[in-house]
């Protein structure tokens, strides 16, 4: 009764020692000194060898090299009990541990011995995964900086090849030509912005949108309309780039329908992005600012091939799958509030 109370009180240590590993190795510290404890061995010999995790083996006892040699020749010292135990939780158990012992340890010690090298490789197997994982993202991560690299490219050769490809015709108005090129161009450059921030999962929520609404001006609102970027959030605050990238095309859509819609001559455009506990709260709204309707303005005429029926908020749908894409909430649509301006307002989790 005393021995399995000792066995039991050694398997829960060495359990209790295992949440504490973070690699392999401290993983096999923590084997080598448990079976020292359960058999007392003359001879100790561990080995590992994964080809994801390397190749480990540790050996300790006055018979070491005997152990070692006992599990390559297959043949044991004269007058010594040797134990070959395979652990691991793949077919081909990649692990294997030697002990040379004096006495026969006992069905009692040899069982515990089997349920310690169980939990040890569920442990190395949990770490193995984490590698997997780790690798997996690192491949994603190229993936997805050549695609982003190629995307980049494919819009500059469009962009190149328009005037061939859309000649201006009797049919074709200019406008369209020229609306496409624009289109084309701020996706190139909101790209650039992408590629500039870090390749981290995270970007700076401060300085990414700072970059997107001075790229909103120079793209679309120098001498068409002004922007205010209010942010109410903290220095230090990272964001997903899915969540960072679904508000930049939220505010270039938002801002080209106004330059499009909006009834204003001059719209001033406000865009908020307040942080509240959890959530980044994201608000848009445009106004008409009289003080400048003396200022020499370039307004955009409705072209002659848009259909008369059409209304504000053609892109409310592309607006809202946004939203709904990054689990985002809707606050407001994007309409006309009060009769004065356009407003939206959507919530986006941190």
């Amino acid at each position: 009764m005393f021995e399995e109370l000792q066995i039991l009180s050694l398997e829960r240590q060495f359990i209790s020692e295992l949440y504490s590993c973070t690699k392999i190795p401290e993983t096999l510290v923590c084997l080598e000194r448990v079976l020292h404890q359960l058999v007392t061995p003359e001879g100790l010999y561990i080995r590992y060898e994964h080809p994801l995790s390397g190749f480990y083996e540790k050996s300790s006892g006055s018979k070491a090299d005997a152990a070692k040699n006992a599990f390559l020749s297959g043949m044991r010292p004269d007058g010594l009990h040797h134990v070959l135990f395979p652990f691991g939780e793949e077919k081909d158990k990649p692990g294997m541990v030697s002990i040379l012992t004096k006495n026969d340890p006992g069905p009692a010690r040899l069982c515990s011995m089997e349920r310690v090298l169980g939990f040890c490789s569920r442990n190395i197997t949990y770490f193995e995964l984490l590698q997997k994982l780790e690798q997996y993202a690192r491949n994603q991560e190229l993936l997805l900086r050549e695609l982003r690299h190629r995307t980049h490219n494919n819009l500059q050769f469009m962009l190149a090849t328009i005037p061939y490809l859309v000649p201006e015709t009797e049919s074709l108005h200019i406008d369209l030509r020229t609306t496409i090129e624009q289109r084309l161009h701020g996706l190139i450059v909101l790209s650039s912005i992408w590629d500039s921030q870090s390749i981290e999962e995270t970007v700076s929520a401060p300085s990414y949108f700072i970059s997107v609404a001075r790229t909103l001006r120079k793209l679309w609102l120098e001498g068409r309309a002004s922007l205010e970027l209010s942010l109410e959030v903290d220095e230090s605050l990272v964001i997903s780039k899915d969540i960072a990238t679904t508000i930049a095309l939220i505010e270039n859509e938002l801002v080209t329908n106004t330059l499009k819609h909006c009834s204003a001559t001059f719209p001033e455009i406000h865009i908020n992005l307040k942080q509240v506990n959890n959530t980044l709260i994201f608000t848009y709204q445009e106004f008409d600012d009289s003080r400048l309707e003396d200022r020499e303005i370039v307004k955009e005429l409705k072209a002659p091939y848009v259909s008369e029926h059409k209304t504000r908020g053609e892109g409310q749908d592309i607006i809202c799958g946004l939203v709904q894409k990054v689990g985002g909430i809707l606050l407001s649509k994007p309409e006309t509030e009060n009769g004065t301006g356009y407003y939206f307002s959507a919530s986006f989790p941190l």
